[in-house]
């Protein structure tokens, strides 16, 4: 699980002021990823920003980011950093997993059906074999001949 986790309120209003209107939210992102390396003591590459938070930086476009922002960040073992939304339900956050393991488990059962319905099947054709007289054996394990080769068995 995470090893380290703090919740942190990041004024972004003097980073973003810093630069044209059209670059703020960018701004904000960089800015948020400095702050978390900082505080978290990670490295650039290693501090990711959650999908919520990210929607909430950028919910009123480009020019016009929220000034404060409170994130949950939490550092895992192998010092990844990752920032989200404290409300996040928690629904929300897993729904890709859930849907990861659903779909494996769905594969899972369908393989197992399908391997049942292969056993049951040759269990039935090994029970009709063993049913069988032994003339229908017989028969069964001699090939039929066609016309054409019966005709050349004839003239033999």
């Amino acid at each position: 699980m995470a090893a380290v986790e703090r919740t942190l309120t990041i004024n972004l209003r003097k980073e973003i002021m810093k630069v044209p209107d059209y670059k703020r939210a960018k701004k904000a992102v960089t800015a948020i990823r400095e702050f978390l390396q900082r505080h978290m003591k990670a490295d650039a590459k290693d501090v990711k920003i959650g999908k919520y938070l990210n929607l909430k930086i950028w919910e009123h476009g480009i020019k016009k980011p929220a000034h404060k922002i409170t994130v949950i960040a939490k550092k895992d073992d192998k010092g990844i950093v990752t920032a989200e939304l404290p409300n996040i339900p928690v629904k929300k956050q897993n729904e890709k997993r859930l849907k990861a393991k659903e779909k494996q488990g769905k594969k899972e059962a369908k393989a197992t059906e399908q391997k049942e319905t292969k056993a049951t099947a040759a269990t039935t054709t090994a029970t009709t074999a063993m049913a069988a007289t032994p003339a229908q054996a017989d028969k069964s394990a001699k090939p039929s001949l066609t016309t054409s080769e019966s005709t050349s068995v004839k003239k033999a």
